[in-house]
């Protein structure tokens, strides 16, 4: 039977990465404009994840009937908006009231501090401390086991249906296939970025950076080509080497999720006029005020915006690990910092990197670890921070 190896063990720290990349980039964007490194932040996911419970798996929560429940798409947007209005609230009641006084950093830690107990607490009052998971159909995982033989690569798919493992498809690439479907696809994402970084160098706003499409072209040249042009099995018997790659609906709409809110993010803060005021203010909050920006206008954006992310995170975190307790968004609050700091403290974009990393770090750790350690999972991402920042401290990406 085939086993799972490093690339499965690579494929799930995308996906806990990006569960961190969305609950990072607010808690960057916080950093970057409010100045505050929001300690809160892991306890807003928490309460995004138990808004949707409340509309999903009602039933779940002691004080509440079991009138029904919703589908948890429909029951995230819900939650979403609820967080947004629960974002608003924290700066307009909590945040500028310290901010006009004239608070320092300190100050401002402690205050987020006690509204992470504030919000963990409501939540074991209201909900309890058992582990209580949401209301939603069973998710299919298709395996893709790959095997290297040689005269080639094979890929077969499978899929557990009424408790037995049925083949589903089979089909191969020569190794002059493979190798030449690599080097297409590095060919065009090196044109693609020298193309777009000759071209971004006459502009002082782009929407997609260079090193992203040279990335994305890479990743999709790859994904169609080798789709478009698969050919009769290379054979299984005796492989070189053969692993497993399993693919379920929950991986794909964590990793759809997170590129989507990076694409919508990236649109607001460079072609937007209030992302435009959201930069100008990270500069320099007070000269952007002396040239007529409305700071706690930008101030309150900034925290609906991640109060949002927050919730998506809290929904995304609680559907993955099919579980939910009043813990869950302060166990992530170091990994979502690792991933801040890891990817440069003042770039939202860096965030997704540093997560994207920190995730990797953490499943394939616990992978080439023997099961003993897996406990140290985010020691093992604290370990790969430290090492990055003592060879570059401005981060992986540097400041945006």
């Amino acid at each position: 039977m085939v086993q799972t190896g490093l690339l499965n063990a690579l494929l799930q720290g995308l996906v806990t990465g990006s569960v961190i990349a969305i609950g990072a980039l607010g808690l960057s964007l916080i950093y970057s404009i409010a100045n505050i490194p929001n300690i809160a932040h892991g306890d807003m996911i928490t309460i995004g994840a138990y808004l949707a419970l409340v509309f999903n798996n009602p039933g779940e929560i002691p004080f509440l009937p079991a009138f029904g429940s919703l589908s948890l798409l429909v029951s995230a947007v819900i939650a979403i908006a609820l967080a947004a209005a629960l974002g608003a609230v924290y700066e307009l009641l909590i945040f500028r009231q310290f901010r006009r006084t004239g608070s320092d950093l300190v100050t401002m830690i402690i205050v987020t501090l006690g509204l992470s107990f504030i919000l963990q607490n409501s939540v074991l009052f209201l909900v309890g401390s058992k582990t209580i998971g949401y209301k939603t159909e069973s998710v299919v995982t298709t395996n893709f086991d790959l095997f290297a033989t040689g005269s080639g690569l094979t890929v077969r798919t499978t899929q557990r249906q009424a408790g037995e493992l049925a083949t589903l498809g089979e089909w191969g690439y020569p190794w002059w296939l493979v190798v030449g479907v690599l080097a297409v696809a590095l060919v065009a994402a090196v044109a693609a970025y020298r193309w777009h970084r000759r071209e971004a160098s006459f502009q002082t706003v782009y929407l997609i950076s260079p090193r992203v499409l040279g990335v994305g072209t890479f990743g999709g040249l790859v994904l169609a080509l080798f789709g478009l042009a698969r050919l009769a099995s290379q054979g299984t018997a005796a492989p070189l080497w053969a692993t497993r790659i399993g693919v379920g609906t929950k991986a794909i709409a964590i990793l759809a999720a997170v590129v989507v809110v990076v694409f919508l993010l990236n649109y607001v803060l460079k072609q937007t006029k209030l992302g435009k005021a959201m930069r100008a203010t990270a500069d320099n909050m007070d000269l952007a005020e002396v040239r007529g920006i409305d700071v706690d206008r930008v101030q309150l954006f900034v925290w609906v915006v991640a109060a949002i992310l927050a919730g998506l995170a809290g929904v995304m975190l609680g559907w993955y690990a099919s579980s939910l307790n009043p813990n869950m968004g302060f166990s992530l609050l170091l990994p979502l910092f690792a991933g801040v700091i890891l990817g440069g403290i003042r770039s939202p974009y860096g965030a997704v990197l540093g997560s994207l990393a920190v995730g990797v770090s953490m499943e394939v750790g616990v992978f080439l670890l023997p099961s003993s350690l897996s406990v140290y999972r985010t020691a093992i991402a604290f370990v790969i921070l430290i090492l990055v920042l003592i060879v570059k401290p401005e981060g992986l990406w540097g400041e945006v």
